[in-house]
């Protein structure tokens, strides 16, 4: 029998500035968790990231039990003792494992994982969860005291015929014994693609609509504008921008003010899926800084297996030059930029320059936020 937690505190907070706090969704991929894991303390104050552990392309087979621990571990070294969500992207929550007792569902691994490593995370609830998923989200929450956080596709989400929005929701909640002052709103608009024609005003309605549903212990709102290719976005061997629509959004909807604000949150650099494994052949190097209202990105010309890694210098050359570079110390992946730039480090891989856009992106947003 499962016996709830006795030893959390009950005002376990994960968004302690409220509106003016931070939920970066990060991928456990090694630039990422980087990022984390050399953010500043002041940053780390403003932002509660949402970490989704990524599954291999080929799941036929049951997943290691030490693959799993791996990621869970590499997690923890980046993440420390910050609260943090916790999901899974690219696998099914149920997945085998082979473990030594034989096979247990993958998110059961993961968990039981993290807790050991006493992480303290805010497991990840969805409508569309199967009845086996929400209980074990039941369970966790009851363990670890720390609610759910529920992650609603506000753009893409379907009712039951017959059913209101919040009747679901509540449902929802009340399968996993947790109340909504116990659980975290996580809107998630997910890519916003250019084609896409929506403002705060479009959006307003539904806010205030969530809001009305009860006192959520914090409530969200996620985006991107980054999108999945940038062939026919940044042309090859220049640099671009790509307009944060996702901040222009958050920005106009305070301006309106909602029932009740949300935090902000996006995918800091990177689009909702997950990139190619390595990036594919024919992946050109590319280097993504965040300025106020826009994504600066420098892009290579030619593939990487054929230009080599050496135009990353270039490229960081590109960005120390422009008026919108932030200096040497403003970030660890301005550090990384400037150093490259100069020559006092080797280009690395593409996986490391996502972890310096991402480092230098966190800060920019705290920055924001915290003015």
């Amino acid at each position: 029998m499962v016996q709830p937690t006795l030893d959390l505190p009950e005002w376990f907070v994960p968004l302690p500035h409220g509106s003016g706090h931070y939920v970066p969704v990060v991928q456990n991929r090694s630039g990422e968790l980087s990022a984390l894991a050399h953010a500043s303390a002041v940053t780390w104050a403003w932002m509660t990231p949402l970490v989704e552990l990524v599954g291999p392309r080929n799941n036929s087979k049951a997943y290691r039990h030490d693959t799993v621990k791996g990621w869970v571990k590499r997690t923890a070294e980046s993440v420390g003792e910050h609260p943090f969500f916790l999901d899974v992207l690219r696998m099914r929550p149920a997945h085998a494992t082979a473990t030594a007792d034989g096979t247990r569902p993958v998110l059961a691994v993961i968990y039981e994982a993290a807790r050991k490593r006493k992480l303290r995370f805010v497991p990840v609830l969805r409508l569309s969860d199967p009845r086996s998923q929400v209980q074990l989200l039941r369970d966790t929450a009851l363990i670890d005291g720390r609610g759910v956080a529920l992650r609603y596709p506000l753009l893409t989400a379907a009712l039951p015929e017959g059913r209101t929005l919040e009747s679901v929701i509540k449902e929802s909640l009340r399968a996993v014994e947790v109340e909504v002052t116990g659980a975290d709103l996580l809107i998630d608009l997910a890519y916003l693609s250019p084609e896409q024609d929506i403002c705060a005003e479009d959006i307003i309605p539904a806010v205030d609509e969530l809001a009305g549903f009860g006192n959520w212990r914090s409530f969200a709102l996620l985006g991107t504008s980054i999108p999945s290719m940038l062939g026919g976005v940044i042309t090859q061997g220049t640099v671009g921008e790509i307009p944060r629509r996702e901040w222009e959004l958050w920005s106009d909807l305070r301006q309106r003010g909602p029932r009740r604000m949300p935090s902000f949150g996006d995918y800091v650099i990177q689009h909702p899926n997950p990139p190619q494994d390595g990036g594919g052949p024919s992946m050109r190097a590319n280097i993504r800084y965040t300025t106020g209202n826009a994504t600066v990105v420098a892009r290579g010309l030619g593939p990487v297996v054929t230009e080599g890694r050496e135009q990353y210098r270039e490229l960081c050359q590109q960005l120390v030059d422009r008026p919108e570079f932030a200096g040497r110390d403003y970030s660890w992946g301005d550090e990384q930029i400037a150093d490259c730039a100069s020559g006092m480090m080797e280009p690395g891989s593409n996986n490391a320059w996502r972890g310096a856009g991402s480092s230098h992106h966190l800060r920019r947003v705290a920055d924001q936020l915290t003015r």
